[in-house]
């Protein structure tokens, strides 16, 4: 009978942890934040957390893709394709979808004011400790960073989640695009405590990719969202004639959502001294949590299951 009760309390246990990430009993509360209109990939992942049951998407924020502390028009780019997105679907009126900073931090403590931060703030108070507000960079983490440093007290209330800087054979490496894109965003979040999760890049999400087959098969003739994915890859001068496309921004959704087909690590933040400079700090006492392999079929697999599901909807 005792050894009964043990096996009933280490899976009870088990359960209760695999609960705590990617398959919560209730939707975990999300905002999707990207520099939309810089690529591909955030289209098809922003749509992978609208259509995923296990999320409660409480907004779609837009990110900037400059490197610069002057004001710019990126950020609004990437907010016009937001809406169209969020049209497609009929969330425009459901979704909030501020529009996020316009420009780069000056210094680690330095905010960029912008209603995306404001709304990542509001939506962080609206829950708690026990049921935090999971914040997705696919950009530049300006918005992040800029929300943590208006008001510090969100910072038990949220995850951030952003994708870039590099990590490899237990390692960091300086990043290759968004990481350069607001370097001192990036400090502000490593120094801080906010819980994190790191998908490096290019070591990890390199890996996983889409074929302009399969988008066709699966996204092509099926109308409103799905085909303006299409339109996307075929208009984007960078993809206009690929055959396949790395996804990086799928990887960083697909392994929150999916933990089994992730590799998380938990180790000592580095320290950032610029955009090309990272100081190993394996015994930091800031832990922070970085996917180092990805199920890269699993996620594919995965991808298109609840994208299928979604338009048989």
């Amino acid at each position: 009978m005792k050894n009964l009760i043990l096996i009933s309390a280490v899976l009870c246990l088990v359960l209760t942890s695999g609960l705590s990430r990617g398959m919560a009993a209730s939707p975990v509360r999300v905002i999707v934040d990207a520099d939309t209109a810089n690529e591909i990939d955030d289209l098809y992942a922003i749509v992978r957390a609208l259509v995923a049951p296990e999320f409660t998407v409480e907004g779609v924020t837009s990110a900037h893709f400059t490197r610069s502390t002057e004001p710019n028009d990126t950020v609004h780019q990437s907010q016009t394709i937001n809406e169209q997105i969020l049209k497609a679907m009929e969330l425009a009126d459901k979704i909030p979808h501020p529009v996020g900073g316009d420009r780069s931090m000056s210094a680690p403590d330095q905010p960029v004011d912008s209603p995306a931060a404001r709304l990542i703030i509001e939506r962080a108070h609206a829950g708690g400790p026990d049921d935090k507000l999971v914040v997705f960079a696919l950009g530049a983490c300006t918005n992040l960073a800029s929300a943590l440093k208006l008001d510090p007290t969100i910072e038990p209330k949220v995850i951030f989640a952003f994708i870039d800087g590099n990590y490899k054979d237990g390692e960091w490496g300086p990043g290759i695009f968004n990481w350069r894109n607001d370097i001192h965003a990036v400090k502000a979040i490593f120094e801080s405590n906010v819980e994190y999760f790191h998908m490096p890049a290019p070591a990890v999400s390199k890996q996983i990719y889409l074929t302009k087959a399969e988008v066709n098969q699966h996204l092509l003739g099926k109308g409103e969202v799905w085909d303006l994915l299409v339109h996307r890859w075929e208009t984007f001068p960078r993809t206009a004639k690929s055959e396949s496309k790395v996804m990086w921004d799928v990887a960083l959704i697909e392994a929150y959502l999916r933990p089994d087909l992730a590799t998380p690590v938990v180790v000592g933040a580095p320290i950032v001294r610029d955009a090309k400079t990272v100081e190993q700090f394996p015994n930091n006492p800031r832990r922070v949590t970085v996917y180092e392999a990805i199920d890269v079929e699993g996620m594919r697999v995965d991808f298109w299951k609840a994208i299928d599901a979604a338009i048989a909807e």
